[in-house]
């Protein structure tokens, strides 16, 4: 495992990180603890020193797993708040993003987790949110209390990334995390010129693009999967694109197409790329992919080139 700063915290971080949606959740299928367990252990043995979570995930009980099995190990974790755990309106989790809100619920994270929370993110709050000065002052606040170490906003959902993202780097958070792959550069690669020109750190999720940048490329998500929030349209033109004009270019450098995503990313001066794994075999292959041996400047320019093919190809 190779390892990169966050931004300005001096934190290290594996290249790869945990996504801990993944963990006592049925986000991304049925959760089974044992399993769950398994797969952070496999993590830990593969260098990876960073897990990201969020009070909402199993309405806790990601962050109790987490807090369970990492006890006693020197690792990151971040997490998230700003949704009202177990109040669901027409089936969507409701935001909260007040001060006492806020606050307890990050006292809450830290009870579950067992130790001093490495990054809080604001867990996608609008742009009102990431400009509200007293609820910045109660995350500082938090810091001097000793409940977390350093804040940042995770952004979503992909409305208004672009500026919610730049709002964020304004106001002094110390990272941003975003989607980010091949076929969703932007507003990635802006957020990422910002962000190192700001020495903010970088966290990407979404490498693969839902399933699409991956072998199997299964699309067919169950009825509770967090992946069928996507555009059913989006899924099958990128899955075609993906067969007709990337995949030739993994095959062309010997490579397939879970390796070529997390190069990819890894080629640009991000932080740290969170990754979504169900298995153990996916967490190896994902983490193996992460050698230090990344894409050189012409490959990522004809992927840059075949990401604006792909976005105009939407528009007709």
């Amino acid at each position: 495992m190779h390892y990169r700063v966050l931004g300005s915290t001096g934190i290290k971080v594996s290249e790869i990180s945990f996504g801990a949606w993944v963990i006592g959740t049925s986000m991304y299928g049925a959760h089974d603890r044992d399993h769950d367990m398994a797969l952070i252990r496999r993590a830990l043995d593969l260098g990876i020193n960073t897990f990201d979570t969020a009070d909402m995930y199993g309405d806790g009980l990601s962050e109790k797993i987490l807090g369970e099995v990492l006890r006693g190990y020197d690792v990151n974790i971040f997490t998230k708040v700003g949704y009202e755990i177990g109040k669901l309106v027409d089936g969507k989790h409701v935001q909260n993003f007040s001060v006492n809100y806020i606050v307890n619920a990050v006292r809450e994270s830290f009870n579950r987790l067992g130790r001093k929370i490495t990054l809080l993110q604001l867990h996608n709050p609008p742009i009102n949110v990431i400009r509200d000065k007293e609820l910045h002052k109660a995350l500082l606040k938090l810091v001097e209390d000793g409940y977390v170490e350093h804040v940042g906003v995770a952004l979503g959902p992909e409305t208004n990334i672009l500026n919610e993202g730049l709002a964020a780097i304004d106001e002094g958070y110390e990272s941003i995390m975003f989607v980010f792959n091949i076929l969703e550069q932007e507003p990635g690669r802006s957020l990422i010129r910002r962000g190192v020109d700001r020495s903010v750190g970088l966290i990407t999720r979404v490498p693969h693009a839902s399933n699409v940048l991956t072998s199997r490329q299964d699309i067919n998500f169950g009825p509770n999967d967090h992946r069928n929030l996507r555009d059913r349209d989006w899924l099958i033109k990128a899955l075609d694109f993906t067969n007709t004009r990337i995949k030739p270019i993994a095959q062309s450098l010997g490579m397939d197409l879970e390796t070529l995503a997390i190069k990819y990313v890894l080629s640009y001066p991000i932080s740290t790329v969170t990754i979504t794994a169900t298995s153990i075999e996916e967490l190896t292959k994902y983490v193996d992919a992460a050698d230090g041996n990344y894409l050189n400047d012409d490959t990522v320019r004809a992927l840059e080139s075949l990401y604006a093919e792909f976005t105009k190809s939407l528009n007709e």
